[in-house]
């Protein structure tokens, strides 16, 4: 029974610590020290009983490796269920960016796109700019078409104006 309390708590605690960091990076200071009080608090409790019986109990010693793991894997669905962030994709393709180009549109997408010099050449490069959780999409309609082409993204800062998907109007 407190190896299942065991991994539970370690689940806990190792996705609210994962969550901490994303409000750590998005400069959210008040939030970051709240969930790093509960995430500590959690800890403290689940690794004091794990050495409490460290002699007598080897199921809450892999309980607490096991709900570190789970707990990395939940912390990290969790964050990318929450997060806002917007980031911008470049997409090389070496031979499929017209038709790139005209499903991302259709699917929603606003694109630019723009030429280039990659080292065999030129080169079409379009740039996206979406909310992380419609990575997905983009890409299923990227490597559906060319499943060789090269995808680039980073997270954005502060934006004004234009057309970004999945970004109402106001």
């Amino acid at each position: 029974m407190w190896a299942l309390a065991i991994f539970i708590g370690r689940i806990a605690d190792v996705s609210l610590g994962t969550i901490r960091i994303n409000f750590i990076v998005r400069h959210k200071k008040i939030f970051a020290a709240l969930v790093g009080f509960i995430e500590v608090t959690i800890f403290i409790f689940v690794a004091a009983r794990v050495i409490q019986d460290i002699n007598n109990n080897i199921y809450g010693i892999f309980a607490y490796g096991a709900g570190f793991a789970a707990g990395t894997v939940i912390g990290m669905t969790i964050s990318d269920k929450l997060s806002r962030d917007l980031i911008s994709i470049n997409i090389i393709s070496k031979s499929s960016s017209d038709n790139i180009e005209r499903l991302l549109r259709e699917g929603g997408f606003g694109a630019t796109c723009y030429d280039g010099v990659g080292r065999d050449g030129k080169v079409k490069i379009i740039n996206v700019i979406c909310k992380q959780n419609y990575m997905p999409k983009l890409s299923r309609i990227v490597f559906t078409e060319d499943p060789s082409a090269f995808l680039n993204t980073h997270t954005l800062g502060t934006h004004k104006g234009g057309f970004l998907y999945g970004i109402k109007k106001k």
